[in-house]
């Protein structure tokens, strides 16, 4: 029995503790990725080909168990016609090369992770971009100052965010019948994972009052996104489906 798993995601939903406890827990042996010739579990979309050729050498030399994870832009083209981001309430892409990635490498597992507060994942993207605090470790606790946000950076987050939504829509839509789909709520990850005790000491770092704070201009951030689409809808509990 061979699990093949993919950590589905976008920024700043808890998906590296998820693909720590995936790589302990579910795999046997647990799946050390250095152990492979792999700098990152992320794959990202310019790095499609080499991670596929990898786990291609993988999987034919026998190793039934690995976990990686998956950016959901990753193999996918984008073909929603130019207009205003605010205006937009569809998307469409084309997926045929994450069909391939898929199926291509036998992934039996998908893990999709999400929050469910949206203001909350555009500030701690902010947050995280300007002070390059994506990753932290060994139990540290990253000191932030307060600042104040650019408007067309607030801008470019939500229009990311936006299409993010859409396109996480899509996966969820498309493979949640022919995987094993397990999903994973930011806010309520205690419940799937004991993130306290994360293999390589990552610990949550910011509450969502204290981001709120260290932006000057909160207010901005959300009047500008209160002119999309997502501000007024909201992300289903159980599988992150943004329901406008």
């Amino acid at each position: 029995e061979m699990s093949k798993h993919l950590i589905i995601y976008t920024a700043r939903t808890g998906s590296t503790v998820v693909e720590h406890h995936v790589a302990q827990n579910l795999c046997n042996p647990p799946f050390n990725f250095w152990e492979h010739d792999f700098y990152s579990t992320e794959i990202h979309p310019c790095e499609y080909q080499m991670f596929f050729d990898k786990l291609k050498k993988i999987n034919d030399v026998g190793i039934k168990d690995w976990s990686m994870k998956y950016l959901v832009t990753t193999g996918v083209v984008d073909l929603t016609p130019q207009q205003e981001p605010q205006q937009q309430t569809e998307c469409a892409f084309d997926l045929s090369a994450t069909d391939n990635f898929f199926r291509g490498l036998n992934v039996t597992d998908l893990h999709f992770c999400f929050r469910i507060d949206c203001l909350d994942t555009i500030c701690s993207h902010m947050i995280a971009e300007m002070d390059a605090s994506f990753v932290v470790t060994d139990n540290k606790i990253r000191e932030h100052k307060k600042r104040h946000i650019d408007t067309e950076y607030i801008k470019t987050r939500c229009t990311r965010y936006q299409r993010d939504c859409y396109l996480y829509n899509e996966y969820v839509d498309r493979y949640k019948d022919d995987y094993n789909c397990t999903f994973y709520p930011y806010e309520k990850l205690n419940e799937f994972i004991d993130i306290d005790n994360d293999i390589r000491g990552m610990k949550k770092q910011l509450s969502k009052e204290q981001k709120q704070e260290l932006i000057i201009n909160y207010d901005e951030v959300v009047q500008i996104a209160k002119q999309y689409p997502f501000y007024h809808g909201k992300r289903n509990e159980k599988t992150g489906v943004l329901e406008t």
